[in-house]
């Protein structure tokens, strides 16, 4: 009985971990796609990825790796990263090649990605059940503008 007590812990804190990471991953990207002038500084958009990383609380904020990039599609459906930023991570390169989703090839067309990465240690050591790496992506348009420049990104 507690060994199963016990797995059932870790893996329950896990599912938790896990919902954290995806909530992180829609609070990186809708922090920026709601931007109303179609700007933003590199400060604002690290802020936002800060601000985010909040979202993982009560597991340790600064372990989160947060990215946002804007990826644009040319008339051929071709899609580059325009701009990137990461915390605790490397951002893509300006120009560099990016795989979208075959629906979202549309012309001409904006999107902002999210990943998040997550390096999650369970409270215990028990078992097998050890380090692992929970990560998400997800894909938004931005709302109020058809794109969202960051010139210092």
């Amino acid at each position: 009985m507690l060994v199963l007590y016990l797995g059932g812990v870790q893996l329950q804190d896990a599912m938790a971990c896990k919902r954290k990471v995806t909530i992180t991953t829609r609070a990186a990207v809708d922090l920026i796609a709601q931007n109303t002038t179609g700007q933003m500084s590199g400060a604002e958009v690290q802020s936002n990825l800060m601000a985010a990383a909040q979202v993982m609380q009560p597991y340790a904020a600064q372990d989160a790796q947060i990215r946002v990039t804007e990826v644009a599609t040319d008339a051929n459906g071709k899609t580059s990263v325009v701009w990137s930023r990461g915390l605790n991570v490397t951002a893509y390169s300006p120009g560099q090649a990016m795989d979208i989703p075959p629906a979202m090839k549309t012309p001409n067309a904006t999107f902002l990605v999210a990943q998040v990465s997550y390096p999650y240690r369970p409270p215990t050591s028990f078992g097998q059940f050890g380090p692992m790496t929970l990560s998400d992506m997800l894909w938004m348009v931005p709302r109020n503008t058809d794109q969202i420049a960051c010139p210092d990104c």
